[in-house]
């Protein structure tokens, strides 16, 4: 079987940084982007300029992202790892004796021995099965589960190309279990200067020299591969080049997934709503709008459709739906604004934290008023600069916080927008300003921050598992729809109304012990299910279609 070194990827005892092996490393090696033609740049303190793709790389415990793409294929179902203590410096990288750690914080975490082969019970041959399936165009080594392991040498631009060739569902699995890697202390920097627009894992070796190298690899948020090594091991890399990199990556634009319901006008009822100067028919807005108030003000600004006119009671009433991003950039845009970039930057961050904290669910959507005391929302379309701002931290919220901030007044566990202007000015990063603010709460993405982590319903993901190729028979005629793989998890939700988290692929449910339950989870996984049908957001569609699928009349 695979020898003991397959594990030790991150840290290679005795060694240490020496002072001639930190002057070699003052330039760091980035390739990103089509593995057939990809950027390739030296990047230093003095800037960057292009240069050849390097020809070889270790992997490193880069071999651990394949063998969780594989896994969350469903195949099996493998049990959490549980630390015993007999391995202390392996275990370190995973959890505390008596604890156990699940598959998404031991990728973060590069805990090797949860994704050891004959742990997770993968045989070469159904290893090379699989990969030849679903992505039969990937490099040679890929599908030779023995080539697994941090010292074998791979082409960087076949490892570009073997992260290019893990398709959708899996890649997007992946890439959300390791938003949590720049949560870790080893690679804090990459978020203090980058954002939350990284999707990498972190690696380390050495380069046969005896000299420690490392770095990461993986994707950016819209799926660009991505790698990066240097002279060090990967924290030392990492915080030695993370303020190089801000102006050498492109900031991509995040799928903008969770949705966001806001009822606008709250405290201020309305008269009558105009559309290009005639009165608006209930349903969706489409061109300039007026809303004109019972005070007898007025205010206009645009739709495109995502804002929509009702009439309950025999009252107008405005309300949108947006994407999360696009729900904070209002808010920027409304409270604040997009400069200076350190303070609206802390703004976004402490907007989405407020938003799960306090938010209504229901229908796999946040719910809230635009409200004074709240949050105010704009309803106009965010402008670029203010959309990028809370493209820049997609999904990253405080934990252990509530969000709350006002624009002078500082207090405990508050932010205040003229202080963050302040500390933007003195030179202050994002992420100084909210510790100054919210004293020592850490990071948390969204999907965490309002739920937790996941405590799985065993018995409702056998239940959904178990009726899906039976719907998957009956929907397969109905447009659009693709039976989800792999299957959403189920979460037991302990409070509140239950929902679909389409980011991270779960589902929060109470359970299936009645028909309404089983109904709701039903109703959720349609969500997921019927993502590209045209009337997949329309929840009364989806109940009768989970009702159908139930016999439940």
């Amino acid at each position: 079987m695979l020898a003991r070194h397959f594990l030790c990827c991150c840290l290679v005892a005795g060694w240490s940084l020496t002072a001639a092996e930190a002057a070699a490393g003052s330039a760091v090696e980035l390739v990103f982007g089509d593995p057939e033609a990809p950027t390739a740049v030296r990047v230093s303190a003095n800037g960057g300029e292009t240069m050849p793709v390097p020809a070889s790389t270790p992997l490193g415990s880069l071999w651990k992202v394949f063998m969780y793409a594989y896994l969350s294929a469903g195949a099996r179902n493998v049990a959490d790892y549980r630390c015993s203590g007999r391995d202390p410096a392996e275990e370190s990288y995973c959890c505390a004796p008596g604890e156990r750690i699940g598959r998404d914080e031991a990728l973060a975490k590069s805990c090797g021995l949860y994704f050891m082969p004959r742990r997770v019970g993968v045989s070469a041959a159904e290893w090379r099965a699989w990969w030849t399936r679903q992505a039969p165009r990937a490099p040679a080594w890929l599908f030779d589960l023995d080539r697994l392991q941090p010292a074998t040498e791979v082409s960087v631009a076949s490892l570009l190309a073997a992260l290019a060739a893990i398709d959708g569902d899996h890649r997007r699995a992946t890439m959300a279990a390791l938003q949590r890697v720049s949560l870790e202390p080893r690679a804090r920097p990459l978020l203090s200067h980058l954002g939350n627009g990284m999707r990498v894992k972190t690696w380390s070796w050495h380069d046969g020299k005896g000299r420690r190298i490392g770095g990461f690899a993986g994707w950016l948020v819209d799926g660009t591969p991505v790698w990066l090594r240097g002279s060090g091991s990967s924290a030392q890399v990492i915080e030695q080049a993370a303020p190089w990199l801000a102006g050498r990556l492109p900031q991509p634009t995040p799928p903008d997934e969770a949705c966001v319901r806001v009822r606008f006008f709250s405290r201020y009822p309305l008269a009558e709503v105009l559309v290009d100067g005639r009165p608006a028919a209930t349903g969706p807005l489409r061109g300039s709008v007026e809303a004109r108030f019972a005070n007898t003000r007025r205010l206009s600004f645009s739709s495109r459709g995502e804002l929509s006119l009702g009439r309950p009671g025999g009252r107008p009433v405005v309300a949108g739906r947006f994407g999360l991003n696009d729900y904070v950039a209002r808010v920027i845009q409304r409270e604040a604004g997009a400069e200076p970039a350190a303070a609206a930057r802390a703004l976004a961050v402490a907007a989405r934290t407020y938003l799960v904290r306090h938010a209504g669910h229901a229908g796999g959507c946040y719910e809230i008023d635009d409200d004074s005391s709240a949050q105010r929302v704009s309803p106009a379309p965010p402008e670029h600069a203010a959309l990028r701002v809370a493209q820049w931290s997609d999904g990253l919220v405080l934990s252990g916080v509530a969000g709350r901030y006002h624009l002078t007044r500082s207090a405990p566990q508050q932010l205040s927008w003229q202080a963050a202007v302040a500390g933007a000015a003195a030179g202050e990063r994002w992420d100084e300003i909210l510790e100054h603010a919210y004293g020592g709460a850490g990071f948390s993405v969204v999907g965490e921050a309002d739920a937790g982590e996941c405590q799985p319903l065993a018995s409702a993901e056998n239940w959904l598992a178990g009726r899906q190729a039976v719907w998957k028979r009956r929907l397969a005629g109905v447009a659009g729809f693709e039976a989800p793989a792999p299957l959403p998890r189920v979460c037991r939700l302990d409070h509140g109304n239950p929902y679909a988290d389409i980011e991270r692929r779960r589902i929060y449910a109470s359970g299936i012990g009645s028909a309404n339950e089983r109904l709701t989870v039903a109703h959720e996984y349609l969500h997921f299910a019927l993502a590209n049908h045209p009337r997949g957001r329309d929840e009364d569609f989806v109940e009768q279609t989970a009702r159908s699928l139930l016999g439940t009349p």
